[in-house]
């Protein structure tokens, strides 16, 4: 749980209290990385209540369950909640939000409050109060959701980065560094540059709203799968990587991979996986590696070990590939809010 500063501290301006926790401009928040699900935790309000939230960079909705949803429901049950009633700094911003995701639609009203995010406090922060949901995510291990997609407006107001990166920091430019699982964050207000290795390659990204770039051909091994308007998206709601269903077989096909009834991820044979090749994206003539240790997930049940390859297609099929929170480990991703731009390196291994 979150200890809220001082009101001394409160009181400063934005930029001097980033200054006075950073000195560098940039804001390290922690980030629970489980099972490839990030998330991080909000306080809000006078009276803060301490909520998880999903770190997703494929949407700029912001919201958490309001104290006022339904009980009888199972998710707003099973989840923490915002109380307005408990907070002197509430504002009702008087009008509704509707969050739209690919298997979800959660809507609610639109309220703003002191926002706590690490060490930092923000001000009159634009939010959603969560009042229904189409389906129930009362299985997942987060409250709400953080938006950090490139979108400048959201249903729940201003994206959190808007009012973030705005108030006093270096850069506009936010990534995140899994490479340790218990050290792992995301840093705001510029580029990581202990994160990587070799040169960044910057690309625009062609979506108002997703974190997608061209780039020129996707390898594995010496395989070219996608030669032509291949399309990477950055996608943290998203858990592994997800390709077009022709050229994800194509891999099934070299590796081996073997159905699992009722799933999507595939198995392959754990004595091969040093054998497998690599997975290469190629952006500017530039290449950028997932090795095969780095796509195949090992688990051991007794004395058996069992591999898992986190490379999948889906049924309703897609033309791009979803560059998942398993992808941001091998590669360092800078997400450039400020210029509609992608920065990509390998990662520090």
């Amino acid at each position: 749980m979150h200890k809220i500063l001082p009101l001394t501290i409160i009181l400063l301006t934005i930029p001097e209290l980033c200054s006075y926790l950073y000195g560098e401009g940039k804001v390290r928040i922690p980030v629970t990385n489980s099972h490839y699900t990030l998330t991080t935790t909000l306080s809000l309000g006078s009276h803060p209540d301490h909520l998880r939230v999903l770190l997703n960079t494929a949407s700029s909705e912001t919201w958490v369950p309001s104290s006022d949803c339904d009980r009888r429901l199972t998710w707003c049950r099973e989840h923490g909640h915002y109380n307005h009633r408990e907070s002197k700094s509430h504002e009702d911003r008087h009008r509704n939000f509707t969050a739209h995701y690919q298997d979800n639609e959660v809507g609610g009203r639109v309220s703003a409050d002191l926002v706590q995010i690490g060490d930092v406090i923000l001000q009159g922060v634009e939010f959603g109060e969560a009042l229904s949901s189409r389906t129930d995510f009362s299985y997942s291990g987060f409250d709400g959701v953080l938006g950090l997609g490139p979108a400048k407006v959201s249903s729940t107001g201003h994206p959190f980065l808007t009012e973030l990166l705005a108030k006093g920091l270096d850069d506009t430019v936010f990534s995140f560094s899994l490479s340790s699982p218990d050290n792992a964050s995301v840093v705001v207000g510029g580029v990581q540059y202990d994160s990587y290795t070799g040169n960044m390659v910057w690309s625009k990204i062609i979506s108002p709203d997703r974190w997608q770039i061209e780039i020129l051909d996707i390898k594995v091994g010496t395989t070219s799968l996608c030669s032509t308007g291949c399309v990477l998206e950055f996608n943290t709601e998203v858990e592994v990587i997800v390709g077009p269903l022709m050229q994800v077989e194509q891999l099934y096909q070299l590796v081996d991979a073997r159905e699992i009834p009722g799933v999507t991820i595939r198995s392959v044979d754990c004595s091969k996986v040093e054998e497998f090749p690599n997975l290469t994206f190629i952006v500017k003539g530039v290449e950028f590696s997932v090795t095969p240790r780095e796509y195949v997930e090992s688990t051991k049940v007794g004395s058996t070990e069992f591999c898992f390859l986190m490379i999948t297609s889906v049924e309703a099929d897609v033309d791009r590939w979803i560059m998942g929170t398993l992808a941001h480990q091998p590669l360092y991703v800078a997400y450039d809010f400020g210029r509609n731009q992608i920065g990509l390196a390998q990662a520090v291994r």
